[in-house]
């Protein structure tokens, strides 16, 4: 399986690492800087490369882009997943725009609340990265190991796992979601932010492994 990831400054890079331990992975990097109004993005410089891949990751938070993506990818990528909510262009939009022509389109606020999809074309990805599952390990009350059976595709649940080594089960679910909300996640922040979800989303992850 091939994955492309649209990078744009910051956004992308780790979840082209974390990626690239599984699957080939093919980047392809926006400048930075984007006007806010993309008048004809139609003649955005995409490779024919990107296109190639069976999964596009698209980190462009920019709805333009993003329409332009899927518009391409018609016929021959089979799934495109927005990260970046509203960032990324109207939820409904872009799922009608994939409609339209015929690609599977998944607008997520947080890469740690992507769902499993059930498509055999694509099912080795998502049961590799989207909401995370855990296998934990308990020895006396302390936390002696944690497997990351699926991941966020940004890689904090990794990061969660590593520190609950060591812990005790009775604290474990609540460190959890203060560890997720302390790995460097680009999340938005503040008393409404989605780092909230994706803290809760591992808590209560946290908690399902701990029940068996």
């Amino acid at each position: 399986m091939r994955v492309g990831v649209v990078l744009r400054g910051k956004y992308g890079r780790r979840a082209a690492k974390e990626i690239s331990e599984f699957f080939e992975v093919y980047t392809y990097e926006l400048p930075q800087n984007l006007p806010e109004i993309i008048d004809e993005p139609e003649e955005l410089n995409f490779p024919d490369e990107l296109f190639e891949c069976d999964i596009i990751v698209s980190y462009a938070l920019h709805p333009d882009v993003n329409y332009e993506i899927i518009r391409r990818a018609a016929g021959k990528v089979k799934y495109v997943l927005l990260p970046g909510g509203a960032k990324s262009g109207s939820k409904k939009q872009l799922e009608e725009l994939g409609k339209k022509y015929g690609v599977n389109v998944l607008v997520e606020n947080i890469c740690c609340a992507t769902p499993k999809i059930d498509d055999p074309e694509v099912k080795e990805f998502f049961e590799k990265f989207g909401m995370p599952e855990f296998e934990i390990e308990v020895e006396n009350g302390v936390i002696k190991s944690v497997k990351v059976k699926r991941s966020s595709i940004c890689g904090s649940s990794k990061f969660v796992a590593e520190k609950l080594v060591g812990m005790r089960v009775d604290e474990a679910p609540a460190k959890a979601g203060y560890f997720t909300q302390i790995y460097p996640c680009f999340a938005s922040r503040g008393i409404d932010g989605k780092i909230h979800r994706a803290a809760h989303i591992h808590k209560r992850q946290v908690e399902k492994a701990l029940r068996g």
